[in-house]
């Protein structure tokens, strides 16, 4: 089983002058927010780095599943030669306006970290979604920092700093 994550408590963004961003708690989102955009989200952007330090973006297919972001695809894709040489990623929604933003560390789940019974979850759930015959999303995002906001006017810019 993986290690459940520890939501930590939502916080302000950073202010930034010029902007109208939330300098209270009031606003804030919950993490229920999070959760409900990230899981019927049929794209999810992946950004990772390059051997020559240059961004890399792509969608890719992945599912919500116990508070981590997981995604599958070809260990000989760009995405994939960048994250075993640097696992720093951020992934986001395609939404502007509906904002989920992952800053963290990507990762390929190990064999024995889930049971037979949550990898069958995985798998199924993953297969489901996408109307597939197989697949598995055996890499995952170890969140360090998660953003979100609800609305163009940033009054719900919202942060969660994971330790």
């Amino acid at each position: 089983m993986l290690d459940p994550i520890v939501i930590p408590q939502a916080l302000p963004i950073k202010k930034v002058e010029g902007y109208r961003m939330p300098e209270s708690h009031e606003h804030l989102l919950s993490w229920d927010f999070v959760s409900a955009e990230m899981e019927p989200a049929r794209h999810y952007w992946l950004n990772t780095v390059t051997a020559r330090h240059e961004p890399h973006v792509v969608p890719v297919w992945g599912i919500w599943y116990q508070n981590r972001i997981h995604f599958e695809g070809s260990m000989k894709t760009a995405w994939a030669h960048n994250l075993v040489r640097n696992p720093h990623v951020a992934v986001h929604l395609p939404d502007g306006a509906r904002v989920v933003i992952i800053e963290g560390s990507a990762r390929i789940i190990q064999d024995d970290e889930l049971t037979e019974r949550e990898w069958l979850d995985l798998d199924t759930t993953f297969q489901n979604k996408y109307q597939v015959p197989q697949g598995s999303p055996y890499w995952c995002v170890e969140p360090k920092k998660v953003l979100a906001w609800d609305g163009e006017d940033l009054q719900t810019m919202t942060r969660w700093v994971f330790r």
